[in-house]
């Protein structure tokens, strides 16, 4: 990976410095928040991660955020919660737009005390690891082609950089044992330090436990009771055990497709790996199947979707008679689309069998659909139904 790599979210978020008092972007440590906000906001900067500035945002929060006349950066905020009250008490006294941007490795849309305190004072970004449409410096998203009628060209690659994930810094390793290493580092850290900061619970020695299991499974759709097996630890802890690896961006969870509340639609959410690298380290077999690449195109065409034309959520459909649509963007005008993946070079008559399911309960909210494949070929077998290469998500 060469020099810097433009953010898609950039733009949006000098948009929103200039009418917005608070600006929050929140996402994985070591996605490139503290980079892309010190690049977009001529602000001072300060982080909580040191211990100093803790201290103060801790002990006198109010006073200390006095200190900055004309706002500030501040980095890490979910180390300190009470400091968002104290951030509302100077926002209301002066409602300047761009005043504080603050970042933080914790979704704090997830953290009820972070994030209740700032409604309609704050708007919040996230910033995933990099996509490949970033990678590949590509200008246009896969959803915004594919509504414009084009399913777009593929192009070569080789499956190592999906492996690698997205995250700056292993992305830009030399080889596969120093990216290994980086995430070892990484994963200890976050156990460590920000599952602690957000809960003191017992157990959380088993979150290891628990995400190699999820690696075993990728994407799987959640099943307390069949994880409750497999880890030893209680159902009842599960449910609060998962929400933590969410907020601090371990794993991310993709919601059923049941807009027609018809019955036909089960509503359990899948578990998807928030970057590939760390299911890669996690899973150690160096290979993806299946699963994993219906993980992969999830997770793009969430991180994709910051910064699209056209808003959209990542969903997944499954019936209850067992037609699968792994991936569903369901389009903020109601409209569904729907993508099958196959770890197969070309597509095959059943590859299309949940695509026209959905279609046929959707009904006139149903778009398009895709089946994504590992060649090179791309087509369309009826006005509404097409197949292409998986890497037409990041190509032209």
């Amino acid at each position: 990976m060469d020099g810097l790599v433009p953010r898609r979210i950039a733009d949006g978020l000098r948009e929103a410095l200039q009418d917005t008092p608070v600006v929050v972007v929140q996402g994985p440590r070591q996605s490139g928040k503290s980079t892309l906000v010190q690049q977009v906001c001529d602000l001072p900067y300060v982080t909580l991660d040191d211990s100093l500035a803790l201290s103060a945002a801790l002990q006198s929060p109010e006073s200390w955020l006095k200190s900055f006349a004309n706002g500030a950066v501040i980095d890490e905020v979910q180390r300190a919660p009470g400091l968002m009250r104290s951030i509302k008490a100077v926002v209301d006294k002066d409602r300047r737009p761009g005043r504080f941007v603050l970042t933080g490795s914790a979704n704090v849309l997830l953290i009820p005390k972070l994030s209740d305190s700032l409604a309609g004072r704050m708007e919040v970004f996230t910033l995933w690891p990099l996509s490949q449409q970033e990678i590949n410096r590509s200008p246009q998203g896969f959803v915004d082609r594919w509504l414009r009628g084009s399913l777009g060209v593929g192009t070569s690659f080789n499956q190592d950089q999906i492996l690698a994930g997205g995250f700056p810094e292993p992305v830009g390793r030399a080889t596969a044992s120093r990216r290994k290493a980086w995430f070892q580092s990484y994963i200890r850290a976050l156990m460590d330090r920000d599952v602690r900061d957000l809960a003191q619970i017992e157990g959380l020695h088993s979150l290891p436990n628990l995400l190699q299991v999820l690696a075993k499974n990728p994407y799987a759709v959640q099943n307390i009771t069949q994880l409750s097996r497999d880890t030893g630890i209680p159902a009842t802890s599960l449910t609060r055990y998962l929400s933590l690896l969410e907020a601090v961006y371990l794993i991310h969870s993709v919601p059923a497709w049941t807009a027609l509340q018809n019955g036909k639609a089960a509503k359990t959410s899948r578990v998807a790996f928030a970057d590939l690298g760390i299911w890669n380290y996690l899973n150690g077999s160096g290979k993806l199947p299946l699963a994993a690449w219906e993980n992969f195109v999830a997770m793009e065409l969430v991180k994709q979707s910051a910064a699209c034309e056209n808003e959209y959520e990542v969903m997944h459909f499954r019936s209850t008679r067992q037609y699968s649509v792994p991936v569903v963007v369901g389009l903020a005008d109601g409209r569904t689309m729907g993508i099958t993946v196959v770890d197969r070079e070309l597509a095959e008559p059943s590859d299309f069998e949940g695509l026209r399911f959905l279609r046929d309960v959707a009904e006139d909210q149903f778009a398009k659909g895709c089946v994504l494949t590992l060649g090179e070929q791309s087509g369309f077998v009826d006005e509404q139904l097409g197949y292409a290469p998986v890497s037409t998500l990041w190509s032209v």
